[in-house]
């Protein structure tokens, strides 16, 4: 019939025939289109980064397609920071009670990034990564991070030129003058990272602690005992060190996207930091004027490395806050304690006693010490906020308390009541503060009731902070004996 022949004339090879080269070159048309846009897309992914994923989706075993496939999607030469939605497939997997070998599986792909990065953006990127899955993982992923770290230490006591993850201090990019700053920049950041995983099971968890303006409860530093707080204080003390050698000093870092992306989280671990240094200063005046001399030297060091540390940490929030991402942000004022209060606690350690304290310190020194000790606490114990950098809510002292001394009164002062925090003690000269530590003198018989006591001297800059712990007015001698 005529509609089979129509049919069949539809059908003939010469007819398809004659659509091929058409179709071919529509075909051939529209890829050319879209590699033209793909080439061509101003700060958006490069056409090697996605045939790079699809490769990996291609060739990765299925059960772990999705890990590999996110790893490099958020790890690609884009200057910026992870995608999110990558980064939250990844959190997927290693959030408690994840899969151990999904685990294990992507601590070994993330390993291979760092030996096969060439480029500094994917080296940063993967760090930036690791520290976004260090903040909101389980116990797996991270027990996997210190097992790695731990081998890699071994490696590298043999062989310093390894590159691998927690060993990257020899690598950087020589493509440009910016991509060997930002490999030093990157190198740094690295070293933050290794710190952290260090001290993963030997300090306060991170990852548990509040960092909003509504966490004034204290930390478990204020609950230390002494042989505790002298092995987690100067830890925690090195992770500020290494955070604060992160600091962006010129523009090429504070205008770079994927270093803003890292200074955010590094800002966030900082108020956490300052928050567990803050606590430990404050339970180490609590303890320190019963110390052994060797403990009393290790702290009077680490009260000084946290007054220094508060000075780089209060010029890495003002340079922070001149940056165009931050300058919404309200960063905390970081004041210091008087130095009188480092005078005195110099004074006692040169004076401290190398045996147990309870056996060598007579009762009158014990009060002095707890009076002290007291008075500073006082002083600066207080809320310490911290805040989300992410945030725009006002953010209090985090050292709340240690406010600058008074200035110095022109006209005598009206007297106070004498307070004698020694009344029960027989009433010896002192004539500074290493006498007020020394042992007391041998009794004497009973005389008249001794005058009252003059008010303290003031300690110079330390304004009220030793306030009533002045050496009393020494006694009358008493009357002779008749003959």
């Amino acid at each position: 019939s005529h509609a089979d022949v129509r049919e069949l004339g539809a059908r003939s090879p010469e007819r398809e025939g004659a659509h091929v080269p058409l179709r071919t070159a529509r075909t051939t048309a529209n890829m050319a289109s879209k590699i033209s846009k793909l080439m061509d897309r101003t700060g958006k992914t490069s056409i090697f980064d996605h045939g790079k994923a699809y490769y990996v989706a291609q060739t990765a075993p299925a059960e772990f397609k999705h890990i590999c496939v996110a790893v490099e999607k958020a790890t690609n030469n884009d200057v910026c920071g992870p995608k999110e939605k990558h980064v939250q497939t990844l959190l997927e997997t290693v959030k408690p009670g994840a899969s151990i070998a999904d685990v294990t599986f992507l601590v070994k792909y993330l390993n291979r990034q760092i030996v096969d990065a060439t480029r500094w953006t994917t080296m940063l990127k993967t760090h930036i990564l690791l520290h976004r899955l260090l903040h909101n993982s389980g116990d797996e992923f991270k027990d996997q991070l210190r097992r790695m770290q731990k081998w890699v230490e071994e490696d590298r006591a043999t062989d310093s030129r390894i590159k691998c993850m927690f060993s990257v201090r020899n690598w950087r990019d020589d493509s440009s003058v910016d991509a060997n700053e930002l490999s030093q920049w990157t190198r740094s950041y690295a070293a933050y990272l290794e710190e952290v995983v260090i001290n993963l099971d030997k300090i306060p968890r991170l990852d548990r602690l509040a960092a909003g303006s509504n966490s004034a409860e204290a930390t478990e530093m204020r609950t230390c005992t002494e042989s505790e707080l002298m092995e987690k204080l100067p830890r925690i003390q090195n992770a500020m060190r290494r955070l604060l050698d992160c600091e962006a000093v010129n523009s090429n870092l504070t205008t770079n996207d994927a270093v803003i992306a890292g200074v955010s989280l590094l800002l966030k671990d900082s108020f956490k930091l300052y928050r567990l240094v803050n606590d430990g200063i404050i339970r180490l005046i609590d303890v320190f004027f019963n110390m052994r001399k060797l403990n009393a030297l290790k702290a009077l060091d680490a009260y000084k490395r946290a007054t220094q540390q508060g000075d780089d940490l209060e010029r890495l929030f003002r340079s922070c806050n001149s940056w165009p991402s931050f300058r919404d942000t309200k960063f905390p004022h970081i004041e210091n304690p008087p130095a009188s209060f480092m005078q005195t606690m110099e004074e006692y350690a040169r004076a401290a006693p190398s045996e147990t304290p309870e056996e060598t310190h007579p009762p009158q020194q014990r009060l002095h010490a707890a009076a002290v000790a007291s008075a500073a606490q006082q002083q600066h114990a207080a809320p310490a906020p911290v805040a989300v950098p992410a945030q725009t809510t006002p953010m209090e002292d985090l050292m709340g308390g240690f406010a600058a001394p008074a200035p110095a009164q022109t006209s005598p002062p009206a007297p106070a009541p004498a307070v004698n925090y020694f009344a029960a003690a027989p009433a010896t000269a002192a004539t500074s503060l290493v006498d007020a530590f020394a042992a007391p003198a041998q009794t004497s018989p009973p005389a008249a009731p001794a005058p009252a006591v003059s008010p303290p001297a003031q300690m110079g800059g330390g304004g009220d902070l030793l306030g009533g712990l002045g050496a009393p007015a020494p006694a009358p001698a008493p009357a002779p004996a008749p003959a």
